[in-house]
């Protein structure tokens, strides 16, 4: 046999075990990672009541189902502290599972969050000018309780004005659930409630929130806040999916 196939072959096996191991590794760390003793046991009821101590939260009871959230005053701004519940076609329990909701709300398509036809999960509102521009209205509520709406990439980024320059997201992050705790520096107690693709798969959960913006992001796509362990942006995802809703009150 030729030396230098010996040689080749050796360094490909090489390459294999090499790549075996990292391979390995990597599966091991993630595995540890996800693993119910690495994640942040801190007892919801005890986060609730943490913050309930601390900031001055208001209540607000949707007329629609009887169900009541906190409310804070960020900034100029008042957020619901808590993710939408209201139950409607096209809205699924986090990781489905019902019993999530009562924690961590509910989770819509984009179509579903604006109360609009799902023929626009796949092009622009511009085709009816009109309910386009009604869209646009700044107090457009969407599925939101009357006098509440959903959030524009605008209201989005005051909200993040009152954050760190170099912010992981952490001043939202409420401490229940998160493997890197958040600091909850405004009582906003943001969850991560995951979110569901349109195939039906659940993702994230215990490990990423995201937020529905009413804002179009081309044809096919709207964007979103999204909080991770370890970041906060705002960028586009298929209107398809099906996130969180924060709702913001009118003014």
């Amino acid at each position: 046999m030729h030396i230098s196939f010996i040689i080749f072959n050796i360094f490909v096996l090489i390459v294999i075990v090499v790549a075996a191991y990292a391979l390995g590794r990597r599966i091991s760390k993630e595995t540890k990672q996800n693993a119910p003793e690495a994640l942040n046991n801190t007892p919801y009821e005890d986060c609730v009541k943490e913050n309930e101590a601390k900031f001055k939260y208001g209540t607000f009871t949707d007329a629609r189902d009887g169900e009541t959230y906190r409310t804070i005053q960020i900034g100029n701004q008042v957020w619901m502290a808590e993710n939408l519940r209201f139950k409607t076609e096209g809205s699924y329990a986090p990781n489905n599972e019902e019993s999530n909701v009562a924690k961590f709300g509910r989770l819509y398509t984009w179509t579903k969050a604006l109360d609009i036809p799902d023929e626009y999960a796949e092009q622009s509102t511009a085709k009816d000018i009109e309910m386009h521009n009604k869209i646009k209205d700044k107090n457009y509520k969407g599925i939101a309780p009357e006098g509440w709406h959903i959030p524009s990439n605008k209201e989005w980024e005051q909200l993040l004005s009152n954050l760190d320059a170099k912010s992981d997201g952490g001043e939202l992050r409420g401490k229940f659930m998160w493997k890197n705790k958040g600091k909850d520096t405004f009582g906003f107690f943001a969850l991560p409630a995951g979110y569901r693709f349109d195939n039906g798969n659940f993702c994230h959960f215990s490990r990423r929130a995201r937020f529905w913006s009413k804002d179009e992001y081309g044809k096919a796509n709207a964007f979103r806040l999204s909080i991770t362990n370890n970041s906060v942006d705002i960028e586009g995802v298929y209107r398809s999916d099906a996130l969180s809703i924060r709702c913001v009150k009118n003014v």
